[in-house]
Order: structure tokens, then sequence, then C-alpha cells
């Protein structure tokens, strides 16, 4: 009964703070990271003002839980999306799909990301940082592999390769979030990283 009652008052905890990040994403996103204040956090969130501090010591705090839960939620579908493609090359496209389809489908996220923390300082801040270097040597990691199994070429840099589909994956989102969704986003990814692996690929 003990053990019952633990294990409903954590996912009740775990829950409530989900709520938090989940209406920051969505103000942060809308309105700005500037121009929201922790009492309109809370209040989207259905939590009291005070309960928001159990969980977030402060504003700066909670900026740096965003990119982080949405990166783990991300790691979530990439692994489900990995599991069932053969190869580090089909791995490596439905890595860089399923990010574009999670932005697609979480746009307030995309808008807090890479209009506010990616061109801004914050996204130094070392919470943050490794939650993108984690992304990314994801994709490093994925490309070395091809290049050892000799389906790219062999003088292939894989930090390269990974800050050329990095950099092609932030300008597509940008322009996307900026311009009011002027194209359906995974499908110019598609056409993007199709583009852009043909300079990846092992000459004959």
């Amino acid at each position: 009964m003990v053990a019952n009652t633990l294990k409903l008052k954590q996912r009740r905890s775990r829950e409530r703070r989900e709520r938090i990040v989940a209406a920051a994403t969505r103000l942060f996103g809308r309105r700005g990271i500037a121009q929201t204040s922790l009492t309109e956090v809370a209040k989207l969130a259905g939590v009291p003002l005070p309960s928001l501090y159990d969980y977030f010591k402060d504003k700066q705090d909670l900026v740096a839980a965003v990119p982080e839960d949405n990166y783990l939620a991300l790691y979530e579908r990439l692994t489900a999306v990995a599991n069932g493609k053969q190869g580090p090359r089909q791995q490596l496209r439905a890595t860089f799909l399923a990010n574009l389809e999670y932005i697609r489908d979480n746009p307030d996220w995309g808008r807090v990301f890479f209009l506010e923390i990616w061109p801004s300082a914050a996204v130094g801040q070392a919470r943050i940082r490794k939650a993108v270097d984690r992304y990314g040597l994801h994709y490093v990691e994925l490309i070395r592999r091809a290049v050892a199994a000799g389906e790219y070429t062999r003088d292939l840099d894989p930090y390269l390769g990974m800050s050329l589909l990095m950099g092609s994956l932030c300008h597509l989102t940008a322009v996307w979030l900026l311009y009011r969704k002027p194209y359906e986003l995974v499908d110019r990814g598609t056409a993007m990283f199709d583009l852009t692996e043909v300079s990846f690929l092992r000459r004959s």
C-alpha cells in the first residue's frame, strides 16, 4: 500500500513537471523567452506558481529543461525509427527525417530552439550544449559506420558531414518557421538530405 502510494505521488510529480515544460515550450515558442513570465507558465500548466519552484529554481533552469526534455522525446522517436532500418545510411536518413517530423508535429519547440535558443548565447549553457552535442554525435557515429562499411567515401570527415546535415536542417526549419510554413517540411528535408548525401557517397 505504501509502495503504491509512493509510485502514485512520483507519477503525479512527473506529470506535473511535464505539464510545466510543455507550457513553457508553448509560451516560449509563441511569445518568446524574454516576453514570457514564470507566472504565465504556471497558469498555463495549471499549477500554483510556488509549485513550479519545486521543480525549477529559476527561469534559466526552466529554459534549459525545454531542449533537454524535447531532445529526450526526440531520442525515443529516433530509437524507434532506427530499429526498423538496416545499415547506417538508412539509419542516418531516418534520423534526419524523424527530427523534421518531430519539428513539424511540435512547431512551438521548433520556434523555441531554432529562433530563440540556437541564435542566442543560451545555446552555450552546459545543459543545452550537452543535449545538442549528444544529438550531433549520433550523426557522427552513423557517418563513421557508413564509411567503415564502404558506403561513404573514405576521406569523408564525419564531423564535416554532421555539420552539413545539421546546418541544412537548421536552415530549412528556420525558413519554414519564419515564412509561416511555405513548404512541407519533411518533403523538403527529404530532397535536401538526398542532395547532401550525394557528396558523401563512395566514388567507384
